[in-house]
Formats: structure tokens, sequence, C-alpha cells
């Protein structure tokens, strides 16, 4: 499998049915196409895919939505939002080398709850 395979692209147009509205927990993955720690994040998140298959992992473009941006207040990437039964629960904000664990253990905790 290709890096960022288990990876959704969401948009404005679909974030509501594709996030809000879903029947399992959600992390969302805001980036850029030229951020460095969006793209070193790729396998991060895929990882997780593969590990918790009752998540869904969607990444949203902020250049291409502002509006999403704005509205979950998106000042720099990557912007980490779990989200589950249309609540944002948890945000990891940045990229470094405690974020893997810091996704596990988010998605441990939104699952046992």
């Amino acid at each position: 499998m290709s890096p960022g395979e288990h990876l959704v692209e969401v948009g404005e147009g679909d974030f509501e049915q594709e996030v809000m509205e879903s029947g399992i927990p959600v992390l969302v993955d805001f980036y850029t196409p030229p951020c460095a720690p969006c793209k070193a994040l790729i396998p991060v998140l895929d990882r997780m895919a593969r590990k918790y298959p009752n998540v869904k992992v969607v990444k949203i473009n902020a250049w291409n939505n502002q509006g999403l941006c704005a509205r979950f207040r998106i000042v720099g990437v990557p912007a980490l939002l779990f989200f589950k039964g249309g609540q944002n629960v948890l945000r990891i904000d940045g990229f470094d080398d405690s974020t893997e664990k810091r996704i596990d253990d988010g998605l441990k905790a939104i699952l046992e709850n």
C-alpha cells in the first residue's frame, strides 16, 4: 500500500457528511501541500488508520477550505482535530517526535469513552 492510501480528502462540500455526521470517530488533518511537517505526518496518519480501522482519517487542504479553517480556528498546519458524535473532542497542533504517541493516546481515549 502506498503512503496516504487510507487517507480521504475532504472539503467544505462534504465535511458535514464525512465528519460531523459520521457514525464513527474521525481524525481530521488540516494541511497545506508544501508543508514539510504535514508531509512527515502522512505515514503516521497512515499507521493510525491501519491500527484503528473503526476510525475515519481525513485530510483537509487548508488553502482550499478557508471557511473550515475559520470555523475551527486553524492558524497553522498541521492541525489535527478529533471528532466523535459531531463534536470536536481533542486537538493537536504541530508535529514533533511526540505527535504519533499523542495521536495514539488520543484515539485510544476516544474509543474507550
